[in-house]
């Protein structure tokens, strides 16, 4: 098994670990290019530019015809316009010192939970914890723990007997703190807003919500490299670097596992999709969480992650192969993404991921579809199309929080009106 490096050049970066708030690792005059790739000779060319280029894909490489973004430290930017030149790929620099940016992203005022600033985990589970105790509709539970021993938590909201229950699962790749900030956001909203819709609808439903599914990355990504994706469990590979770690878990569900996806099979990668499925204790750890709960009590399982502005329907491992009721799932989307833009223009594209993103096996909403029989099931990709991307500054947290709410009510009606919860 070949073994490639994407890495970023260590030039300017610092090994120390930091406080919480400050960043171990440091990207001064690191740029984020990105590239419109029109064909499939500049596409196989660029799969093959770490060779003579230390570069960082934040986006899986797919299709022709999209745009993919790439860091690259200050010692390469000329080397790589020059290569990007001579392929006639039209790129363009989106972010000029990434670490100004980080800046602008990372933790503020971390005392109390609110959604205007990124929050530690400590802060998050503190947060849970005093809601937990403060109302008896809420049932809280340790599903698990992580590889380093982290709890991995889950909140129960329910009113009343009989309802059937919306899961919303937060921040499975460490990187997405915009994730587990818009869950919580969600929480928020049902458990403590005042307004009528808000409040008919945890009434008439039960939620169910792990906020955190990587505590370990997301810990991670707080102290030491803020572009982790993966878990922290060691792989068993080794490059020059040093230990490999981590599998993308949400690469790792036994539902198709391993059919498609870029450099999925390559240890050392961001994708790595584990040398077999289910491989991850808090992967195993949410899967029998959710298969605690009776056949048919889940109507809808949605995961949270970044970034790009979709509503992604199964299936993942194919563009050509779609799930029996895709029309009706797509009319669905299509109100959460009328309400979402009612807010603050933000537009959400929907339909299959393999059809819009990418073609790639063994994601969560897949398997809660494919295994689980839940009949809606998505990922909703959250702010912005690219600008910040995994990066996307404190300031935008509540306009995401508001602009989701939005698309969440409307998605919970029509998925009603459509019998989902029948």
């Amino acid at each position: 098994m070949k073994l490639p490096i994407l890495l970023i050049t260590l030039v300017a970066m610092v090994a120390a670990k930091s406080a919480p708030g400050r960043m171990a690792a440091r990207y001064d005059h690191f740029r984020i290019y990105q590239l419109t790739i029109e064909t499939n000779l500049q596409m196989e060319e660029l799969k093959k530019i770490h060779e003579h280029i230390s570069v960082h894909f934040l986006n899986e490489l797919g299709a022709v015809g999209n745009k993919y973004n790439v860091i690259v430290g200050p010692l390469f930017h000329r080397a790589l316009e020059k290569t990007l030149k001579f392929l006639e790929i039209v790129y363009e620099v989106i972010v000029d010192d990434l670490q100004k940016l980080i800046d602008e992203s990372s933790v503020g005022d971390d005392s109390q939970m609110e959604w205007e600033t990124y929050h530690t985990l400590d802060t998050i589970y503190d947060w849970i914890d005093q809601e937990c105790a403060a109302h008896d509709f809420l049932e809280c539970k340790v599903i698990g723990q992580s590889y380093e021993g982290r709890d991995i938590k889950s909140i129960r909201l329910s009113k009343r007997s009989g309802n059937k229950a919306i899961f919303l699962e937060g921040n499975i790749h460490a990187m997405e703190w915009i994730s587990s900030a818009t869950v919580t956001f969600l929480l928020n909203q049902l458990i403590n807003s005042e307004d009528p819709e808000m409040q008919r609808l945890s009434e008439e439903y039960d939620w169910i919500v792990v906020p955190m599914v990587n505590p370990d990355g997301f810990v991670y990504t707080h102290e030491v490299e803020r572009l982790w994706r993966k878990n922290r469990r060691p792989n068993g590979y080794r490059n020059e670097s040093g230990d490999c770690y981590g599998i993308d878990m949400n690469r790792n569900f036994d539902y198709h596992w391993g059919g498609a996806g870029w450099n999925i099979d390559e240890p050392c990668d961001h994708w790595f999709g584990g040398e077999e499925p289910n491989t991850e204790v808090e992967i195993i750890s949410l899967q029998n969480f959710v298969s605690s709960f009776e056949d048919g009590y889940i109507r809808s399982y949605m995961a949270y992650h970044a970034y790009g502005q979709y509503v992604l329907l199964p299936y993942g491992h194919s563009n050509t192969e779609f799930p029996p009721n895709y029309e009706q799932m797509k009319r669905i989307a299509a109100a959460f993404s009328d309400a979402a833009a009612d807010v603050y223009g933000s537009t959400f594209t929907y339909g299959a991921s393999g059809l819009l993103n990418y073609v790639v096996s063994g994601a969560a909403k897949d398997w809660a579809y494919g295994v689980k029989k839940i009949p809606f099931t998505c990922t909703v990709e959250l702010r912005d199309k690219g600008t910040f991307g995994f990066f996307l500054p404190s300031n935008q947290i509540t306009e995401v929080g508001l602009e989701v709410t939005a698309g969440l009510k409307a998605l919970v009606n029509k998925a009603a009106e459509e019998g989902i919860f029948d």
